[in-house]
């Protein structure tokens, strides 16, 4: 195991990130909380994959990036050794999701080749629980006064708390005094994903009150975009990694962007930034400064980090266009279906997913039972053009499978006129997702455009009109043309499937 030696006056430690190269050794760095090189183990949620046993389906996105900037400030420091336990997606109980739409396993596979961490020491809680346990209770029991754990806690405390349950049980649990908890987070000590689970406090008093814990301040800091780990949906402070010459540092911003709610949140790596150097009130220039030019000996595994020019500035330019209101992107399999309304997996779909309308044609009046809505939080009022990424199967008539009722109940609708009520919204497109969409209320045509008067929560309806229409997303603009929202909607990735369907899956 390399220890470190840091040996560094009080009084130096806030000034520590003035100077870094690749040469540095991290002897320049004050640890916390008697950290000295010693063994790391981390466990994080992040799970991408709906966990219908809960009304949180999903983990706290942020560990989609946190994981990768975590990863990065161990690779920095030349210390892959000194990371001994990685598990993620650990609510437990909960399914697991693809690995191509696995937002963690992303993250964590990236990091493991880019900055060659040992891939033995990580383990997806949902597909190989029992190992993931096993190797954390082999690191826990090792503990002694010499050769101290610290635990960064990034998701709910269950999965710990069953490892120091089995550690206790089985006569190990003295080990426990030499284990280190670091947390920042009420969710993550206190979140229960079933009623029968357990929080940190009471996995501290499980062990006998033997475990050390410690909770850092807050890491989010959304009142201000240029300090802490959270800079909500403005990625401006953080720019300095989509433009960096180190293609694993831009990387490493692709990842951030990777965040289902569009912001810019990677509050967990504040934890371990806090172990490492000591400072609790980490920012995005304090994190640029730490990486400097770059983080050494990395490999670099695919071409698409190294990509430059247009098309990097175009998603440059989307990432901008989002964070200023002027892009609003709306997944499909975000609506709450009812009815013969079905979500379908498919890696064609944005998303991994689109819905599909499986009821009869409903030409002549809007049916409740096929009506389905989803809430939209706007933050920039203003007047949006609305279109959508949707596909007829590819045996549909020309003008069939191709329609559906829309409405905006609490918006004003225009199309050449304002208009009230469902009205038909109409695209064609086979094979691929096409971005398109017309109104036709009282059989004219007109692109539909929606003013939200004040920021708020409006609805968005769909109600079943044209059968087996396939839906991937809504995009809403405004400033821009459509020229340029088509542009960006394309940076995604699609596979034309044709009539093939053997690579999609129906869920009701």
């Amino acid at each position: 195991m390399k220890r470190i030696d840091f040996h560094v006056a009080a009084t130096f430690a806030v000034v520590f990130l003035v100077v870094f190269t690749l040469s540095t050794t991290v002897e320049t760095y004050a640890q916390s909380w008697g950290y000295d090189g010693n063994r790391i183990a981390i466990s994080a949620d992040g799970n991408s994959a709906s966990d219908d046993g809960h009304h949180w389906k999903t983990g706290d996105p942020d560990d989609w990036g946190a994981t990768p900037a975590a990863l990065a400030m161990l690779a920095k420091l030349k210390m892959q050794d000194n990371l001994v336990h990685y598990s993620y997606n650990n609510f437990i109980a909960a399914p697991s999701g693809p690995d191509d739409k696995n937002q963690m396993k992303i993250g964590v596979d990236g990091a493991v080749q880019r900055w060659r961490f040992d891939p033995d020491l990580f383990f997806d809680a949902t597909t190989d629980l029992n190992a993931a346990q096993d190797h954390l209770k082999a690191e826990l029991v090792k503990s002694t006064i010499d050769d101290p754990l610290y635990f960064i806690h990034m998701g709910p405390a269950e999965f710990f708390y069953q490892v120091v349950k089995e550690t206790v049980d089985q006569g190990d649990g003295a080990a426990l005094t030499h284990v280190y908890i670091v947390s920042h987070s009420g969710y993550n000590d206190d979140h229960l994903r079933r009623p029968s689970h357990h929080t940190l406090q009471q996995t501290i008093d499980y062990s006998g009150g033997l475990l050390k814990y410690r909770r850092i301040k807050d890491q989010n800091g959304q009142w201000d975009p240029n300090v802490l780990w959270n800079s909500e949906r403005d990625f401006s402070p953080w720019h300095w990694m989509r433009d960096h010459r180190d293609p694993n540092v831009r990387w490493l911003y692709d990842r951030m962007q990777a965040h289902s709610g569009g912001k810019a949140d990677i509050s967990d790596a504040g934890m371990l930034y806090w172990l490492l150097l000591g400072d609790e009130n980490g920012s995005p220039s304090k994190f640029k400064a730490f990486l400097g030019s770059g983080i050494p000996d990395s490999n670099v595994v695919d071409d698409d980090t190294e990509t430059s020019g247009p098309a990097r500035d175009l998603r440059a330019e989307r990432a901008a266009a989002i964070q200023s209101g002027k892009l609003l992107i709306i997944e499909a399999e975000d609506f709450l279906l009812r009815g013969e309304w079905e979500k379908v997996e498919s890696d064609d779909a944005s998303g991994g997913a689109y819905i599909q309308y499986s009821g009869p044609n409903k030409y002549d009046a809007v049916d409740d039972q096929q009506t389905i809505e989803l809430p939209l939080k706007i933050e920039t009022p203003g007047s949006y053009t609305v279109k959508w990424s949707m596909r007829q199967p590819a045996a549909a008539e020309g003008d069939k499978s191709n329609d559906v009722w829309i409405n905006f109940p609490d918006a004003v609708q225009m199309a050449k006129g304002q208009v009230t009520g469902f009205h038909k919204f109409y695209g064609r497109s086979k094979v691929v997702f096409g971005m398109n969409g017309v109104l036709e209320p009282d059989h004219y045509h007109s692109w539909l455009n929606v003013t939200f008067t004040e920021p708020g929560e409006y609805k968005l309806q769909l109600s079943g009109r044209s059968e087996l229409l396939q839906i991937d997303r809504f995009v809403l603009y405004r400033g821009i043309d459509f020229e340029e929202a088509q542009a960006f909607m394309e940076i995604d990735d699609k596979k034309p499937v044709g009539s093939k369907e053997s690579n999609e899956h129906v869920v009701r």
